[in-house]
């Protein structure tokens, strides 16, 4: 499975996600349909308007609803440790993991 995270402070997130999707499928190996979860990270370096801009950039770029996560503070890790382990989960009882896996984002 893939963690997917897209520095939310690097500029246009969806055009960065964009971008690493098209190595992973030039790259090929299977690595482009693994399942994968969409973080935007970096949010305590951004204002809330920043935030929510970035965001609906992702959102738009992956179709799904990304995670929010911040390393220096710790915000929305526990939500994706729990999106990880939800996945992980699944490959190990044998049930099939999605491609995408939704997540969702409470501003």
């Amino acid at each position: 499975m893939l963690l997917h995270l897209v520095d939310g402070a690097g500029g246009d997130a969806g055009e960065a996600y964009r971008t690493v999707r098209a190595e992973l499928a030039a790259y090929g190996n299977g690595l482009a349909d693994k399942p994968e979860i969409v973080a935007l990270s970096k949010a305590d370096a951004l204002a809330p308007d920043d935030v929510k801009q970035q965001m609906a950039l992702l959102k738009r770029a992956a179709k799904k609803t990304p995670l929010l996560v911040s390393a220096v503070s710790g915000d929305g890790v526990p939500e994706v440790l729990r999106a990880l382990f939800k996945v992980i989960d699944r490959a190990r009882h044998g049930a099939e993991a999605p491609a995408t896996e939704e997540a969702a984002w409470q501003p």
